[in-house]
């Protein structure tokens, strides 16, 4: 069967459905798609708050905590503690099938019913405020994390340690405001680094140490925007550039990023990834569409698909030993055979699905722990079950619904509260009119500060301020005050490192900017010349003019980046 063309049904661009997809589609017997994958991706994504929270009571135990959903919201939200509890059972809200009735009206009826949980995160040690997290131990905001410790306002990290304001980064200790950083050590200010230590504003560095301003280097120490220094000359140049200010930094950003436009860089980064297409992937195979995706197989238009995810198609994060997922998000680890389902972690045979754990062979279901064969939340015995679940998956299928997601109009958040505003914004009014709802309740305080940033010093080795974690700051961004807690001075102080003058979310917005969209161009032509490269001898695929292949990349077609294809950035860099 070849490709076929259709028109997404939302936003009424055509797309294609590969034979592949024909394939997969087969095999766990869903209809085809009606939107195209960016669309079914914005939807997914609209049922997702990462980081936007809010103080509100718990509606069992009346204690005031920190959860993602609004004190306006119209159902019951607990604290994680009577969440987690034994003294009740989501199947006690369990209701009838209705056959005269949408199935998905009646899923909804359940899940506006059955309560919530403030915040998501299982195994952590003195680590409350975080969410959709597992496995960390004294840290603090950190999103879509684990097995993490003394890590803060960080997003997407594993295996870190003692590090602040990282994203995506593995196996990295002390280190700061960085982005896509492997094995690294007390690395500032960079991105996309592996097996790097004591440096600062690196961008795409491999074993470096002691650089700064650095891009596309490999093995080298005491460089300086790459160019090489004696171990003397480096020391100089530190104490001189005084990254222990504030305006040393600023100044130090601006210039970095005027060095790294005139820098080859990469369409994407894809490492050891045969097969696959998207940006941040490696050690994978087959994954086409995918973006943060690493050791996963036979995976398509997906987020966040990593560690033994395989056969992953449609998902906003499925790893450790994901299989067979589709059109689903947060499904977690050690899970298999889901059709669009919002969380469900260490489950199997989930459709329909709504913050489950533990639980095998349910439909329509929400918020059950350690259930088998259940419909709306229902008991059933395993032969009941399979006779109604078919019963009533047939129906969806005759009507085509059979793996779509679920209605905009379902999710729990407002389109702004979630992380679909950060890959697809969009303005109050087209949200609404696509269906998806948007949340006025204010979050925040503006115009509380107790500390003017006139009145902080530059240098971080000056701030002589009783107890600045009682002290209130505003963002030079946005204005939204914010706070510094005790460990966080403590790690400014220990790195050299001026206190931050944007707040969290606008420190992690930056950080998300420069990665760029999880999307990919049309296929765009090599930006390498013979005029401008620097290494002429090894740019064996075109001796003279610009070099004439093709790919597809997260950079625009019509960007000022200089991009390259693998063949010419390995000639620059190697």
């Amino acid at each position: 069967m070849g490709p076929e063309a259709k028109t997404c049904q939302s936003c009424k661009k055509d797309f294609t459905i590969e034979p592949d997809d024909f394939t997969f589609y087969e095999k766990i017997g869903v209809s085809l798609p009606k939107m195209c994958p960016l669309c079914r991706a914005q939807r997914r994504l609209a049922f997702r708050n990462e980081r936007v929270f809010y103080k509100r009571a718990c509606d069992k135990c009346k204690r005031e905590v920190v959860s993602m959903y609004s004190p306006n919201k119209p159902y019951p939200v607990w604290c994680y503690e009577c969440w987690f509890k034994d003294d009740w059972d989501a199947t006690e809200y369990g209701q009838d099938y209705d056959p005269s009735r949408p199935f998905l009206e009646q899923v909804n009826e359940i899940y506006k019913k059955v309560p919530k949980v403030a915040l998501i995160y299982v195994r952590s040690v003195n680590s409350e405020y975080v969410n959709i997290s597992a496995d960390n131990k004294d840290c603090y905001m950190l999103v879509e994390s684990s097995n993490n410790e003394g890590c803060i306002h960080s997003y997407w990290v594993q295996q870190c340690r003692d590090s602040l304001d990282l994203s995506f980064s593995h196996q990295t200790e002390l280190s700061y405001e960085s982005d896509d950083c492997y094995n690294c050590y007390q690395l500032v200010y960079s991105k996309v680094c592996y097996d790097s230590r004591n440096s600062y504003f690196l961008y795409d560095c491999r074993g470096c140490s002691d650089c700064i301003g650095c891009v596309n280097l490999r093995n080298r120490q005491y460089y300086v925007f790459n160019k090489p220094l004696s171990k003397e000359e480096y020391e100089g140049f530190i104490t001189e550039a005084r990254l222990d200010t504030a305006s040393g930094v600023e100044a130090m950003r601006a210039k970095f990023l005027e060095f790294i436009k005139t820098q080859p860089r990469k369409y994407a980064e894809i490492v050891n990834a045969p097969g696959s297409s998207g940006n941040y992937i490696s050690d994978a195979k087959n994954c086409r569409e995918c973006f943060h995706s690493y050791e996963a197989e036979d995976c398509a238009y997906g987020e966040h698909v990593w560690r033994n995810a395989k056969d992953c198609v449609d998902v906003s994060t499925a790893g450790r030993n994901a299989s067979t997922i589709y059109n689903s998000i947060n499904t977690g680890i050690d899970v298999s055979n889901c059709v669009s389902c919002a969380q469900a972690w260490s489950s199997t045979f989930m459709e329909y699905a709504l913050n489950c754990f533990n639980s095998n062979h349910c439909l329509g279901s929400a918020g059950l722990r350690k259930k088998d064969y259940c419909i709306l939340n229902k008991q059933y015995s395993k032969d009941e079950y399979e006779s109604l679940r078919d019963k009533i998956v047939g129906d969806m299928k005759v009507s085509g619904e059979y793996g779509e997601f679920f209605p905009s109009s379902l999710g729990p958040f407002g389109y702004n509260e979630t992380v679909a505003q950060e890959q697809f914004p969009l303005t109050k009014e087209r949200a609404e009119a696509l269906g998806f709802g948007w949340e006025e309740y204010p979050r925040g305080t503006y115009g509380k500060e107790t500390l003017k940033w006139d009145n902080v010093p530059d240098a971080i080795g000056d701030l002589n301020v009783a107890d600045v974690s009682r002290e209130i700051f505003s963002c030079v961004k946005c204005d939204k005050n914010y706070r510094i807690i005790p460990p966080e001075l403590q790690f400014y102080k220990r790195l050299n490192i001026p206190i931050p003058r944007m707040c969290p979310d606008c420190r992690h917005d930056r950080r998300m900017t420069a990665r760029g969209p999880n999307r990919l161009s049309a296929p765009q032509q090599c930006r390498c010349d013979y005029k401008v490269y620097q290494n002429t001898a090894s740019h064996t695929n075109h001796p003279e003019g610009r070099c004439p292949n093709m790919f597809r990349s997260s950079y625009r077609p019509d960007g000022t980046e200089v991009v390259y294809c693998e063949q010419c950035y390995n000639a620059e860099v190697a």
